[in-house]
Formats: C-alpha cells, structure tokens, sequence
C-alpha cells in the first residue's frame, strides 16, 4: 500500500504475512460459488485469484499493522500474530517467526518512539505483537506506548479465554500489558484527538471497534475485521465462522458501508490484500470496491 498523506496525518501499512488461510466456502457458512464468480469484474487481480489458479478456493488474507502519524502521536494499530506465539488455530503461525520490528524499521518506526497501540480487537491476530518475549516473560514490545483496547472487548473475553478466536493471546499477548501498567480501557467512542476516533462496530467480537483517521486533506476507516474480505462490501450480509452475533457484525457493515459508500473516504481493513485502501463506489444496487 503507498502511504496516505492527509497534510497533518500520514498511513503506511507494514505487511507482516500474506497468504491462503482456508477455504472461502469453510470461511464463509453462507458461501455461493455463482455469487462470488458474479463480483470477479472488480474483484480480480487484486482480491480474488483468476480462475484456474492456484489455490483458487481459499480465503487469501493480509496479516498488516497501520502505522499513523498525527502530531506527536506515532500510532500502531493492530500487530498481527507475533513471535513465539503458542497458536494452534492456523498452522502457519504456530510459533511464527518474523522480522516484524525490521518491518517498522524500514518505515522509520522505532519501538520505544510509538505513543500508542491502538487494538480494533483482542483476536490473536490483531494483539501478537503487544509484547514480545524476553528472558521468559511476555513484556510490552512498545515500551512508552499506552495500549487502547475498548472497555467492553477487555473484560468480555476476561471470562472467555478458551475462545478459538484468542487462540492464548489474552494470557500472552493482552493480560501482560495490563499488569505493566500500560493499557487503557476506554468507550467505545474514545478520541485521542481531533484527528483518531474510535466508534463501534460490534458483532464480529464483544467490543470491536472501528478507528476514524481525519486529516486536512483527507479521511479514512480502519474498519478491523468487519470485513475480512471484499466480497462483503458487495455481500454484507455474508459473515465469517467467526463472528460472535451474526445479526450484529451484518449491521455494523451495513452501516460501515452506509458511510463510505460513493464517499471520499479511505477504506483500510484489516486483511484485505494489496493495494488494501480502496474507496467503496455504488454497485448497481450493490457496492464494490475502486482501488
């Protein structure tokens, strides 16, 4: 993704795994073949292989941290699956390893300059990088960062730490920065200033949220794991295996896209592959993306 450059606030995207987590139709429980071959005209090259290639029918995915830049503020959000991370849920990422921290690097990021990590959700994909492991115990990887997780996520997986969609990480990767001392539980309508908001988009977990980027010349949505795919800006209603409250997470991206739609807004999701910001544009009666 090339950096967004809204005057006062920059986005650049750091890409830490790309590739085919499982089939789209296991992925998907409402799944149609003919729906999804019907979106191919704006859906591929970027978002869907063409037909015949490789793993055709599986969901591909991005695992990608935005870094923002506003003011005095350098802002992570969300950080992927992390190093040393007992995950069993994808075999990919069963104590994966990766130069994550070199990936910031080569974006100017140094871990002690981030202010602030900021999770659209606790899933273990979104929070491995809150901490890394260092002489045996899991410590915060941003040493002065404050770490914002909606109040309602935090204590709605407190009692639920076996969820598949954690996979361990409240015990790895969310509890230890609590007990540093460097988490804030806020409202799910949180703003860090005039220019990072968060607002509610619930359904897919317990408290996710969106994260509003406004700028002087331009505007954007961190939209988490609303969508997981784009086949959703067209197909809302389609919701992953994963989402907690099915008719919830269908509502949140109705509105989400209610929002941007034929909109000059961004669109930035959590695992949409290159180029990732897209603008949602009318479809006929449905919706698509334009990147």
């Amino acid at each position: 993704m090339k950096q967004l450059n809204f005057g006062n606030v920059t986005i650049d995207r750091v890409q830490d795994w790309y590739g085919a987590l499982l089939p789209l139709k296991d992925f998907y429980p409402t799944f149609d073949q003919a729906i999804l071959d019907s979106q191919r005209n704006w859906l591929e090259p970027h978002f869907l292989p063409s037909k015949g290639s490789p793993n055709e029918e599986m969901l591909h995915l991005s695992l990608h941290t935005f870094v923002v830049r506003s003011g005095k503020n350098l802002i992570l959000v969300d950080t992927c699956v992390g190093n040393h991370k007992k995950r069993s849920a994808v075999p990919d990422w069963v104590d994966y390893s990766s130069d994550y921290i070199g990936k910031l690097a080569a974006v100017g990021v140094k871990p002690e300059e981030v202010t602030h990590v900021m999770c659209t959700h606790l899933h273990f994909d979104h929070v491995g990088w809150n901490t890394k492991l260092e002489n045996g115990k899991w410590v915060p990887t941003f040493p002065n960062a404050r770490y914002v997780f909606d109040k309602t996520e935090f204590e709605g997986w407190s009692n639920q730490q076996d969820n598949h969609g954690l996979d361990g990480s409240y015990a790895d990767s969310v509890l230890p920065v609590y007990e540093a001392g460097r988490a804030d539980l806020v409202a799910s309508d949180f703003a860090l200033d005039d220019t990072v908001w968060l607002e509610p988009s619930r359904g897919h977990s317990p408290g996710h949220v969106c994260i509003n980027i406004k700028g002087q010349k331009g505007q954007a949505l961190l939209t988490g794991d609303s969508f997981h795919h784009p086949i959703q800006v067209a197909y809302p209603e389609w919701h992953s295996a994963f989402c907690m409250d099915l008719a919830m997470s269908t509502a949140s991206r109705r509105k989400i896209l209610d929002k941007l739609t034929d909109k000059d807004i961004w669109m930035l999701a959590a695992h949409f592959n290159t180029p990732t910001a897209a603008h949602v544009v009318s479809n006929g009666d449905r919706r698509k993306l334009k990147v």
